[in-house]
């Protein structure tokens, strides 16, 4: 399977207003399609809340789309070794970004010829997975709109949702108590802090909302501080979870060892694709840790069917408006599809509309 020639584009959108911190935040998908013997594939990558997508498609442009044309599409993760040779002293950050969107590209290229799902693709093992509402629970909402969208997630079969904290530490208890006393004490709450906080405010923080029987507790201090994760997992109830913004397999394994993480949260797009995402789901199954990857649902459908680990996969619908494809949920899981392929197509409309390189 010849790799005859790729397609590099930006699509930028704007983020859902129940979620975004600031006005006229937005993703930017940085994406490619692969043409091989009739066949495409596409993948994306993104960055959020401000511009920067230009940077990872001219190192794709400039790159490595240049060293992967007339290989041999079939084989994704030595593609992958290869790019990750090439660019390994930039350390990781930007080229994982662009090494994902090829990768996640030849992995749908690679189960459409095989007239396989992605998920199939890679061993699938379950037909659904657990899904949580998120996305709907931005700082700026009132406490009535806050409790409104969580009770709408529930109505609609989740039993589970999540909730951002840490924009004012005075207010989360009561948010989070109104919340907990619309949803019952069987529907799970999950918090989120984004990194936000110290290690003092996220412990103060974490044992006032105890008593509200909180699922686990995300992203509580910047990710590059191992320790605070650790000494809040020895003094906190409730999980610490995190991993969104590690880079690579390697930077999740003391996290995962040492118990820094009860569950890991890999971005497939920030670890560079489905290849890596992979390793990461094999260490997390190997370590007797949870898998729960954040933000790209309906990529992480498909690797979530295909391990033991998963806990529960994300569900932020922030491209239902700009692609053709819908996920069917129901009783809080989520049905894998069986189409070849990862499924997601963006509509003709999303390109003449958002699309800007």
């Amino acid at each position: 399977m010849k790799i005859e020639n790729i397609d590099t584009w930006i699509l930028r959108v704007p983020f859902l207003r129940e979620t975004a911190d600031f006005d006229d935040a937005h993703h930017e998908l940085i994406g490619v399609t692969v043409h091989s013997e009739g066949l495409t594939g596409m993948g994306y990558s993104f960055i959020t809340d401000h511009a920067g997508g230009t940077s990872v498609k001219a190192l794709l442009d400039d790159l490595l789309v240049p060293s992967v044309l007339g290989r041999d599409a079939s084989q994704p993760e030595r593609i992958w070794n290869a790019m990750e040779e090439l660019t390994h002293r930039m350390g990781t950050g930007i080229n994982r970004f662009a090494m994902a969107s090829i990768d996640i590209a030849l992995w749908d290229l690679k189960a459409k010829s095989n007239g396989h799902s992605l998920a199939a693709e890679i061993g699938q093992i379950t037909d659904d997975v657990p899904v949580y509402g998120s996305g709907k629970a931005g700082g700026r909402l009132s406490v009535d709109e806050l409790v409104r969208l969580s009770q709408e997630y529930v109505d609609s079969g989740f039993d589970a949702v999540k909730i951002r904290v840490g924009r004012d530490l005075g207010e989360d208890p009561a948010r989070i108590a109104a919340v907990r006393s619309a949803l019952g004490e069987h529907v799970k709450i999950m918090i989120d802090a984004n990194e936000r906080l110290s290690y003092s405010s996220a412990l103060s923080l974490g044992r006032q909302l105890a008593e509200h029987d909180i699922f686990w507790f995300e992203e509580p201090v910047v990710y590059t501080d191992r320790r605070s994760h650790l000494e809040l997992a020895r003094h906190l109830p409730m999980p610490i979870v995190g991993g969104e913004h590690h880079c690579s397999s390697a930077e999740f394994l003391d996290y995962v060892t040492e118990r820094a993480f009860a569950m890991v949260q890999p971005n497939v797009c920030m670890v560079g694709g489905v290849t890596e995402m992979v390793r990461i789901m094999h260490l997390a199954d190997a370590q007797g840790v949870g898998f729960a990857p954040h933000l790209m649902t309906d990529l992480n459908i498909h690797l979530a069917a295909a391990t033991n680990s998963t806990v529960y996969v994300e569900y932020f619908p922030f491209l239902e408006p700009y692609t053709t494809n819908r996920l069917e949920i129901a009783h809080g899981r989520a049905t894998v599809p069986t189409t070849a392929g990862h499924g997601i197509e963006f509509t003709d409309e999303t390109f003449t509309k958002h699309r800007i390189a």
